[in-house]
């Protein structure tokens, strides 16, 4: 398999222009409009021309996550083992083929949620369910061919569209692309997902080793290049399939970390690159069926320079750890607006914000928690609800420490009737992050579906003056879900 080549990001400017609006009850006028965070560039680039993505199935996110340096710090301290396999444990599934499509990210991101649930769980969760249902694009050819990111599949895990059984849903390799079925039995509900923005430097190792160790297997990008890739007999008999990029490249494939062994030999890489300057690699499991490599598994030395790299602004994915996965009864009702979800982050250049969405209850019941984004780590956050913007009242606080996706349980939960609105809301503040606040928001080709109505979703410098965030982008929500008991 070979990957296309990608041509230079273009830089991209985006200015909003809009009148602000008041809901019912708010504050005086005059609060300064809310702006756009820069997106990607490298995704900017394929909004304009879909084929420059065209590949192994990795395309660039347009919103990164960001790790401060006290977090990393933090996390170095913690001495892991020197080597850790999670195939020793019972904590993989069998090896999969995404051949002939670009769907390496659903297969990476459906092994790490599998791998959460090992070794007391043992399920087969649908790939193509997960590509097939992700609502990006404008058909199913288009989401087979262009290829995604991880936030497309926690998105779909967090909407509660999947998991869904191989067996409802199974991958057709070698006859056309399937429709998605009419009827979903999803097995699971996602309520925490973790990201990182991926390593800055060949020993920043520790947070990606953590994760594995506590959540299973982490999906993460990489560059392929065939010719940095080498596979040899050892003296025992037994395959060794090595990697070793030593230039800083794109993404353009997604796999997943398992593992790691600090003295891995530098000699067994002879690829391309030669040999990287010191020992050690991680254990990465791929998609590309278990007669590929060691039965399906490589080993990445720590020194490539594109693998599950932070590459920046204008760089590509990150890293997705499956933190918590219950079982369907845990809520009885999810009320959201954002089904694509992050596709932008909005702020005031300050790293203070509100957001709030406002639901009009399908029953009489009870309302017991949120579900948001936070984009970067040591986010502290306040919790409000109410059955007005007007009448909002604390329900819970606290920091998330990485950033990601979370669910968290109100103090004193909300009973709403049926037929009647009600409003969650959410105050961020996130040290050095001038635009905070997770959004969806629709763009050409690949976000065309999102889709929003006046009244729905509102952001806030302060909690008092209010704006639907439609009058400032329309079709735009801000991405927080409310749950009912």
């Amino acid at each position: 398999m070979t990957a296309a080549r990608r041509s230079a990001p273009m830089l991209f400017v985006a200015v909003l222009v809009a009148v602000a609006v008041l809901a019912p009850g708010a504050g005086a006028a005059g609060t300064a409009l809310p702006e756009s965070g820069p997106l990607s560039p490298a995704f900017v680039e394929a909004l304009h021309d879909p084929l420059v993505t065209v590949g192994l199935g990795r395309v660039p996110s347009p919103v990164e996550v960001e790790v401060g340096a006290a977090v990393e710090t933090a996390a170095a301290r913690t001495a892991g083992p020197s080597s850790y396999d999670l195939r020793d444990e019972g904590r993989l599934t069998p090896v999969k083929d995404q051949d002939p499509y670009g769907t390496c990210w659903a297969f990476a991101n459906v092994a790490a949620l599998e791998s959460k649930l090992l070794p007391a769980e043992t399920h087969d969760y649908s790939e193509d369910n997960l590509v097939g249902r992700s609502g990006y694009g404008s058909s199913q050819y288009w989401r087979y061919s262009f290829g995604g990111y991880d936030f497309m599949a926690i998105a779909y895990f967090a909407r509660w569209a999947g998991p869904v059984e191989e067996a409802d849903d199974p991958y057709y390799p070698d006859g056309p692309i399937q429709p998605a079925p009419a009827v979903n039995t999803v097995q699971k509900h996602v309520q925490d997902v973790v990201m990182l923005p991926g390593r800055t430097s060949w020993s920043d190792n520790a947070l990606i080793k953590q994760l594995v160790r506590e959540n299973g297997a982490l999906s993460v990008g990489m560059y392929m290049d065939e010719g940095a890739y080498s596979e040899f007999e050892d003296d025992t008999g037994a395959i060794q399939a090595a990697y070793y990029l030593g230039a800083k490249m794109g993404e353009n494939h997604g796999v997943d970390v398992v593992g790691w062994d600090d003295a891995y030999p530098r000699g067994n890489f002879d690829g391309r690159y030669g040999s990287p300057p010191g020992p050690g690699a991680f254990l990465v499991r791929n998609s590309w069926g278990p007669t590929w490599g060691d039965g399906g598994y490589f080993w990445v030395s720590y020194y490539d320079r594109s693998f599950a790299r932070d590459q920046g602004l204008g760089g590509y994915g990150g890293c997705t750890s499956y933190a918590t996965v219950e079982d369907t009864d845990n809520y009885s009702s999810i009320y959201q607006y954002d089904d694509l979800g992050v596709t932008d982050r909005w702020g005031y250049g300050v790293p203070r914000v509100w957001g709030a969405t406002r639901y009009t209850a399908a029953a009489t019941q009870t309302v017991s928690a949120v579900g948001f984004y936070t984009l970067s780590s040591s986010t502290r956050y306040q919790v409000w609800a109410g059955p007005t913007l007007k009448s909002l009242t604390l329900r819970a606080r606290g920091v998330r420490q990485l950033p990601g996706y979370g669910t968290v349980s109100f103090s004193a939960p909300l009973p709403v009737s049926q037929g009647r609105r009600f409003v969650v809301a959410v105050k961020l503040y996130s040290p050095g992050d001038s635009h905070p606040l997770a959004m969806e928001r629709p763009a050409r080709t690949w976000m065309r579906q999102a889709a929003a109505a006046r009244g729905q979703s509102f952001i806030s410098r302060n909690g008092t003056t209010w704006t639907d965030v439609t009058r400032v982008r329309a079709n735009s929500s801000v991405c927080l879900k409310a749950f009912a008991e």
